[in-house]
């Protein structure tokens, strides 16, 4: 569904003010005009739906002369929940604008002066859940942007998103929050993907899972923001067994990120993780076979005052296959974790 508000108000006050001059009567009084205006509009939009929420908001004021204030606010939020027979999920999107300004007179000249502010705010939130194969349970995202500018400015912005696949317990999220004041800017991008599917077949068989998380964001003067990125997945355990043979494996993967940013500063951080195992019996052979891998990469990085990120992810392989006497067995597991700050 799509709001939307404008709001034009232009508005002037006068006064005069009259200076006597007791000394001499026949001198006439003498009159200034001294004239305030004021302007202000906002404008507000929100949508949902295919998976996504999104909300954007506009407010600007501008105040000239004494005694001239002006304020604008506008908000907008969105939500949706989307399903289907493989995912479950909800998408949330919301952000808020304000803009103030004071008029005033030039203290030397006694000219009007002009206060003005402006204040923009973009949030979304998307789930979708498709991918490569059937064991994508949904590529999530979160965005945030704000800008300010004047000392009146504000703008206040969230996003998130999660799923979960209904067949198992894997899952995924993604959330910002952030704000700005005065001559600011707050960026962000978090997002989160887990993958994981079996390949039973008569004598072997196969697990695979994927963690993947990432966030990203970026502030400039009264900018803040924060948030986090997760996905857990896991597949097996799945057996197969042939005439006189059995097979067994499984894949588990999670992945974590968190970041802050503040003022004139940026922080960002990643993790990846791949675990797969497969194993098979020749029955033929009367032989066994079994190997699993599991890699895993973490990275953190931050710039400026009052920022830090992190990043932490694990990844978990097994398998056993056996006929007769033969027993053949494998594992493989990875934990990376990062993490800076400065104080």
């Amino acid at each position: 569904m799509n709001t939307s508000r404008r709001l034009i108000l232009p508005a002037s006050a006068f006064a005069l003010a009259l200076v006597a001059t007791p000394v001499n009567p026949d001198i006439l009084n003498s009159t200034a005009a001294l004239a305030a205006s004021v302007s202000v509009s906002s404008e507000s939009h929100s949508a949902s739906g295919q998976g996504g929420a999104q909300s954007d908001s506009h407010s600007s004021a501008s105040a000239t002369g004494a005694g001239a204030s002006a304020a604008a606010d506008g908000s907008a939020s969105a939500h949706t929940e989307p399903a289907n027979n493989l995912v479950k999920g909800v998408a949330d999107s919301a952000v808020s604008t304000h803009a103030g300004a004071t008029g005033g007179t030039d203290a030397t000249t006694g000219e009007d002066t002009t206060d003005a502010s402006t204040a923009d705010g973009d949030t979304a939130a998307q789930i979708a859940s498709v991918g490569p194969h059937p064991g994508v349970i949904g590529a999530l995202s979160a965005d945030v942007d704000l800008e300010t500018a004047g000392a009146g400015a504000a703008a206040n912005g969230s996003a998130s998103a999660n799923a979960a696949r209904l067949t198992d317990a894997s899952t995924t999220s993604a959330n910002l929050i952030g704000s700005s004041s005065g001559d600011g800017e707050a960026h962000g991008l978090a997002a989160a993907l887990a993958e994981s599917s079996t390949f039973p077949e008569e004598t072997s068989t196969g697990s695979f899972s994927r963690a993947r998380s990432f966030i990203g964001l970026s502030t400039s003067g009264g900018g803040t923001i924060g948030g986090t990125a997760s996905a857990d997945t896991s597949s097996g355990p799945t057996t197969s067994t042939g005439s006189d043979g059995e097979v067994s494996a499984s894949s588990s993967a999670n992945a974590d990120v968190s970041a802050k940013s503040v003022g004139d500063g940026t922080a960002s951080a990643t993790v990846d993780i791949i675990v797969d195992s497969d194993g098979s019996v020749d029955t033929a052979a009367r032989t066994a076979e079994a190997s699993t891998r599991a890699d895993g990469s973490s990275e953190a990085t931050n710039d400026g005052a009052g920022t830090d990120a992190s990043a932490s992810g694990t990844g978990n392989a097994a398998v056993e296959a056996g006929i007769d006497n033969e027993t053949a067995s494998s594992s493989a597991s990875v934990s990376p974790s990062t993490s800076v700050s400065t104080p």
